[in-house]
């Protein structure tokens, strides 16, 4: 009889299991990956809508913004004489669109033109001012001794050196387009335009009231006193120069001498002026925000809106803050020791710093200088600070 070999045997279980495992893992793959999608989409969705709804973009409780480049076209008094002076300037954007782009878009489009020329020239102005504080190292020699003419040596370079370092920071802000971004892309109200407008005709008055002042006096005091000779460094200090020569001298480095403050003072104007924008904006942003508290401590209005402006305007101080922080704390510095200098030299050296009419006049003279920037260094950055502090409760 012929055995009948038993039949083999096959785990069905098993080929059950690994079937329904290798579903289950796809099944848990295509739900993962469509709960990723949906919950992409979801995001997206909450972000168009909340761009779309409440946006700060077009207005903020109620009151529209102005368009982009109202602000920029607002200050162009101010900024034409920056221009003069090689403070200011625009760059093409690299990033920006060709028009043959097919997504390009006009209306996003930046209004203003770059200029090759004023780049080059600002360069040119910044390497002067530069070189120009170096030749007022050479003011120093084997003879000079501790004395009024000493610190006023000193306080010679600082000056020379606050020029160079305003000139830097501008000439960076203009470089990498964070000025020029600012001004045209802060959304701000068409009141705070107007404000700007006038500060920025107001300190233009102003700054070329005291250039002329600036150039009346210190000619007088210049030509007519030998307390300020060492201006012409490194002649007369380290160089002799002929007698036939020293009016030429005398006449180039004036010149040297009055560069540093135009610079000086329209950087403060400009800082004075961004101060005035934010303090604007925050401003109207305390008061939209009493104003939906309530007398009885409700708010009615929709906190996010308040957050995102606030966020909004902190984020433009802060790009601001990349260059204006190195002229501030340079201006603060440079003016608070040039005061102490002065103060020393007129109480414990009188008869030195005073022994004529003159150097009187001259110590007197750039005793108000140093106050007057002393005041227009802090008061930038003093207010701007203290509307962020004030309104960092919404963060």
């Amino acid at each position: 009889m012929t055995s009948v070999p038993p039949l083999p045997r096959f785990n069905i279980n098993k080929k059950k299991t690994r079937r329904q495992s290798t579903m289950r893992s796809t099944q848990r793959r295509s739900c993962n990956v469509s709960t990723v999608t949906v919950a992409a989409t979801d995001f997206l969705s909450d972000v168009s809508k909340q761009s779309t709804e409440g946006s700060v973009e077009v207005g903020f409780c109620g009151e529209p913004f102005a368009d982009n480049g109202e602000l920029l076209s607002s200050l162009s008094p101010l900024l034409f004489n920056m221009k003069l002076f090689g403070l200011y300037f625009h760059r093409d954007d690299r990033h920006r669109r060709r028009t043959d782009d097919p997504e390009w878009n006009p209306s996003t489009a930046t209004t203003y033109t770059s200029s090759t020329r004023l780049q080059v020239y600002a360069t040119v102005v910044l390497i002067l001012m530069w070189l120009n504080f170096i030749r007022t190292i050479t003011i120093f020699n084997a003879g000079d001794h501790f004395g009024a003419l000493l610190l006023m040596k000193i306080m010679m370079i600082t000056w020379f050196c606050l020029a160079a370092i305003f000139q830097t920071a501008y000439y960076y802000a203009s470089h990498t387009g964070r000025l020029v971004k600012i001004l045209m892309m802060l959304p701000v109200t068409r009141d705070c335009v107007r404000g700007a407008h006038h500060c920025a005709i107001t300190l233009t008055a102003i700054i070329w009231t005291f250039l002329l002042s600036d150039l009346a006096i210190g000619s007088y005091l210049y030509f007519n006193s030998l307390v300020l000779d060492f201006i012409k460094a490194p002649f007369v200090t380290h160089i002799g120069v002929p007698e036939d020569n020293m009016t030429v001298a005398k006449i180039l480095a004036y010149i040297s001498y009055l560069v540093i403050f135009p610079g000086v003072y329209f950087s403060h104007g400009m800082n004075q002026l961004l101060g005035y924008v934010f303090y604007s904006e925050y401003k109207k942003l305390k008061k939209n925000f009493h104003r939906a508290l309530g007398q009885q401590g409700q708010f009615t209005g929709d906190l996010s809106l308040f957050r995102r402006r606030h966020q909004m305007l902190s984020h433009a101080v802060s790009k601001v803050d990349g260059f204006l922080k190195f002229g501030n704390v340079a201006g603060f510095v440079c003016h608070i020791v040039n005061i102490v200098l002065l103060i020393y030299s007129i109480i414990f050296l009188p008869a030195e710093s005073r022994n004529d009419f003159v150097s009187g006049v001259i110590y007197a003279f750039w005793l108000v200088l140093n106050v007057y920037g002393l005041f227009f260094s802090a008061n930038a950055a003093i207010t701007i600070n203290h509307m962020v502090r004030m309104h960092s409760v919404l963060c």
